[in-house]
């Protein structure tokens, strides 16, 4: 993110208004990387505010979700929160012109259907096992030199070859561990997936049955 320093005061409540604006409505995303299934700011994002937060596997992206409050988005632009929270009561109490034109003017992504989403996934788990065979196969020719070495003499012989090994199976268990991260994320945005067309399923049934308690309108 740019950094706020030579801007003016006035300039960086403008621009925390709006920021907090995109980030409650999803519109904006703060930056972070999934690490191990949980998500963690970036550099550039991370302020002391987040260090009292630690996301688990219960709650994978409490860092995410606090990195859209209205305390985060005050320290990234090196604002007062009781600033920005008047800001937003005040904005809100004239009719929320700022929120609107922030979400007026953002232009949605096409969405990632799930047959997409589907075929994705199959091809990255596709890949990591590959990834994996693929550290296998290269493991196992000096698998069976070393077998081959039992009971023969000739100990400073085989050091190159245990070097060599052992670079080997760090290979391998670096595939490991990166095949474990990816399937984990993968997992993760999954259940997001799921999630949210839960959520867009209970809403359309819940405008279907505001719809029809609506009155209808006398007969002219």
């Amino acid at each position: 993110m740019t950094s706020v320093a030579e801007l003016s005061k006035p300039e960086r409540l403008r621009l925390a208004i709006e920021e907090f604006y995109g980030r409650s409505q999803r519109q904006r995303h703060p930056q972070g990387e999934w690490l191990d299934g949980l998500w963690f700011p970036s550099e550039l994002e991370r302020r002391s505010c987040c260090e009292e937060i630690q996301p688990t596997v219960r709650n994978r992206q409490a860092l995410e979700g606090h990195c859209r409050t209205q305390a985060h988005v005050a320290a990234l632009f090196e604002i007062r929160i009781g600033e920005l929270k008047a800001a937003v009561r005040a904005d809100r109490k004239a009719g929320s012109p700022i929120a609107d034109r922030v979400i007026s003017s953002f232009l949605a992504p096409p969405l990632l259907g799930f047959g997409a989403f589907d075929a994705f996934r199959r091809q990255a788990r596709r890949k990591a096992f590959e990834r994996l065979e693929d550290a296998v196969a290269l493991c196992m020719p000096l698998m069976e030199q070393l077998r081959a070495l039992k009971g023969e003499d000739g100990e400073e012989a085989d050091i190159p070859l245990l070097e060599n090994a052992s670079a080997r199976v760090e290979f391998l268990l670096t595939a490991i561990k990166h095949s474990e991260s990816q399937l984990s994320n993968l997992a993760c945005t999954g259940a997001l997936l799921e999630t949210l067309s839960a959520q867009l399923e209970e809403s359309k049934r819940k405008g279907r049955r505001v719809r029809r308690r609506e009155p209808k309108g006398e007969a002219s």
